[in-house]
């Protein structure tokens, strides 16, 4: 069994970037900032992909400085430069994403901001898949626990 989940809380360092696939698909890329856990103030900084109605939520509604939360996976992109240098990144493709906090707020609030006469906060929306290898492996009908 093979399980791929990533939640992140943090702000969003510059306004997202709206592209198509061929297909037309709309894709959105932007950068997430996460602290560290600690005096040193540190943070991370993670590159976030998102698709279809989650991307146009994105693009039409978060901008730079957001507080957002960002549920996802990891995928390891591997590719070969124009020198011949192998090259890989890693991002979240993100299957949700909501606002955690009140727009214009800028104190991190306690619970998720939700209000029914504001923007739709919440978008879920499956993952394209891209390996087809291990379609028998379904998690939800083994009852092992995966660490």
């Amino acid at each position: 069994m093979n399980y791929n989940k990533v939640i992140l809380v943090g702000r969003i360092t510059h306004d997202p970037e709206l592209r198509a696939t061929i297909s037309g698909t709309e894709v959105v890329n932007f950068q997430l900032a996460v602290n560290r856990y600690g005096k040193d103030q540190q943070a991370d900084f993670f590159r976030i992909v998102c698709f279809g109605k989650t991307a146009e939520f994105v693009n039409n509604y978060v901008t730079k400085g957001r507080l957002l939360l960002v549920e996802g996976s990891l995928r390891n992109n591997v590719w070969q430069d124009s020198s011949g240098q192998k090259r890989s990144t890693v991002e979240v493709i993100a299957n949700r994403v909501e606002f955690m906090e009140k727009r214009g707020d800028t104190a991190t609030s306690q619970a998720p901001y939700e209000s029914p006469t504001d923007v739709e906060s919440k978008i879920e929306e499956p993952i394209p898949e891209i390996n087809d290898e291990n379609d028998d492996d379904n998690p939800e009908e083994s009852d092992e626990i995966p660490f």
